[in-house]
C-alpha cells in the first residue's frame, strides 16, 4: 500500500533584534559634519536591508576620542543596551 506524504516546510521564526546606530565625529567643521551625515545615512540604509532588525535609536557624538566624558550619546547607548 502506497502512503501519501504531504511535505510541510519549516517556517523560521523571525526574531526581531533592536538595533542602535552610533556615529561620531571629532570636530564641528563642515567636512566632519558631512562625514557624520554619510555615517548615519549608510548605517540607516544597512539596517533597513535586514528585515529582522528594528532601528530604535541613533546616537550621535561630536567629540574627540580623547574626551570620553563628552561622549554623552555613547554613554546613553551603553545604558540603553542594558
Amino acid at each position: 500500500m502506497e502512503k501519501k506524504v504531504n511535505y510541510i516546510p519549516a517556517v523560521r521564526s523571525k526574531i526581531e533584534k533592536k538595533v542602535g546606530i552610533y556615529c561620531r565625529v571629532s570636530t564641528n567643521d563642515m567636512q566632519q559634519l558631512n562625514s557624520l551625515t554619510a555615517q548615519i545615512s549608510g548605517l540607516t540604509r544597512l539596517v533597513a536591508t535586514v528585515d529582522t532588525w528594528r532601528l530604535v535609536d541613533v546616537y550621535i557624538d561630536i567629540a574627540s576620542s580623547k574626551s570620553k566624558s563628552l561622549r554623552k550619546d555613547f554613554a546613553r547607548m551603553v545604558e540603553d543596551s542594558k
